[in-house]
C-alpha cells in the first residue's frame, strides 16, 4: 500500500488514450515525466539565463517570437527559417533530447540562453528558484482563463486528435479544467505562483498579461527589453513587433507544414506540425464558444482563486 501511495495519479486526458499523471499536485503529459525529473534535479543555471515561463495556451509562441527578435542585436532575422519552438525550447519536454544538451553544453558564455518552461514555480529546479546568488531571470506571460481554455480546447481537438468523434465536448472541457485537470496544472496555481513570486522579486522575475501586451505592445516590448537588459533607445520597437507577429509568422513557409519525416518528428518530441502554434490569437475568442453559464463558471472561480 505504501508504494501505492508514492505513485502518482494519473488519468486520460479528455478521455482520449493520453495519460497525464499527477505529481505533487500538478499534473503532467505522462510522456513529458522522465525529461521534467531529470531538468529538475540536473539543470545547471547560469546567471545570466532568460527563461520564459508560461501556462500552454497563454501567448508562449508570442513571447519566445518576441525575446528572440528583442535579444537579435546582430538582426539575423532567426524566425525567417525556424519556428519559435525550434530556437526556445520548452526545456523540462525536451531536456533529454540530444539537440536540447548540445545547446546547453555549447551554447557561448558571452550570450544569455533562452529557454521556456510550462512548470508552475514551485516545481522550477531548486537552483533556479534560488534568489541568494541571484539566479537567472525569469519572465511569465498570463492569459485571460477563458481565452486560454477555448485556446487549449482547439489546440487539442485539432492536433492531438484526443476525441475520435468530434471535438471533446466543450462543457466538459470547462468543468475540466476547473477542476485542474489538465496538463501543467491547475491553471490558477500556475499563474499565481509566478505573480507572487514577481511581487517578491520584480528585478528578476517579470509578470506581464497577453491581454496588456495587445492593448499596448509598443510599451511592453520596450518594458521586456529592459527586463532583459536590452538597450531600448538603440532597438526598432516596430521591426520587433512586425517580425513577431502572428500575420508574418503563420505565412512563413517554415511554419506552414511540419518540415521534418513524420516519424523523426515524433521521436524528436515533436508531436504537431508547426502550422499548429497559430490560429487568431485574438482577445475575447471565448465569446465565440462558451455559452454564458460556461463563462460565469470560470469567472467565479476566478473570482475566488485570484
Amino acid at each position: 500500500m505504501e508504494n501505492q501511495q508514492l505513485l502518482p495519479a494519473s488519468e486520460l486526458f479528455w478521455g482520449s488514450h493520453h495519460e497525464i499523471c499527477r505529481i505533487e499536485g500538478v499534473w503532467y503529459h505522462a510522456r513529458h515525466v522522465e525529461s521534467i525529473a531529470a531538468f529538475r534535479s540536473e539543470f545547471e543555471p547560469r546567471k545570466d539565463d532568460i527563461l520564459l515561463t508560461s501556462f500552454v495556451k497563454t501567448g508562449t509562441t508570442w513571447l519566445k517570437a518576441l525575446c528572440c527578435n528583442i535579444l537579435d542585436e546582430e538582426d539575423n532575422d532567426v524566425l525567417a527559417t525556424r519556428n519559435p519552438h525550434e530556437v526556445v525550447p520548452t526545456i523540462e519536454i525536451a531536456f533529454l533530447q540530444d539537440r536540447v544538451q548540445h545547446m546547453l553544453l555549447n551554447s557561448s558564455p558571452e550570450r544569455s540562453r533562452l529557454l521556456h518552461a510550462h512548470l508552475p514555480y514551485s516545481h522550477l529546479p531548486e537552483k533556479v528558484r534560488s534568489s541568494s546568488p541571484p539566479g537567472c531571470k525569469l519572465v511569465h506571460v498570463a492569459r485571460n482563463p477563458k481565452d486560454t481554455l477555448v485556446s487549449m480546447w482547439h489546440f487539442y481537438n485539432k492536433n492531438e486528435k484526443l476525441y475520435t468523434n468530434g471535438p471533446f465536448p466543450l462543457e466538459r472541457a470547462v468543468e475540466i479544467f476547473c477542476g485542474g485537470v489538465v496538463p501543467w496544472g491547475p491553471f490558477y496555481d500556475n499563474v499565481l505562483g509566478y505573480w507572487e513570486e514577481s511581487r517578491k522579486r520584480p528585478e528578476e522575475v517579470l509578470f506581464f498579461r497577453y491581454e496588456d501586451l495587445c492593448r499596448n505592445p509598443e510599451e511592453q516590448v520596450r518594458k521586456l527589453a529592459s527586463f532583459l537588459g536590452r538597450e531600448t533607445s538603440s532597438m526598432d520597437v516596430e521591426k520587433v513587433l512586425w517580425r513577431s507577429s502572428l500575420n508574418r509568422l503563420k505565412e512563413l513557409e517554415v511554419n506552414k507544414e511540419l518540415k521534418v519525416n513524420k516519424d523523426d518528428a515524433v521521436k524528436e518530441g515533436q508531436r504537431v506540425g508547426n502550422s499548429a502554434f497559430f490560429r487568431t490569437g485574438i482577445v475575447g475568442d471565448w465569446k465565440n464558444y462558451l455559452t454564458s453559464d460556461m463563462a460565469q463558471r470560470i469567472d467565479q472561480l476566478t473570482r475566488f482563486k485570484l
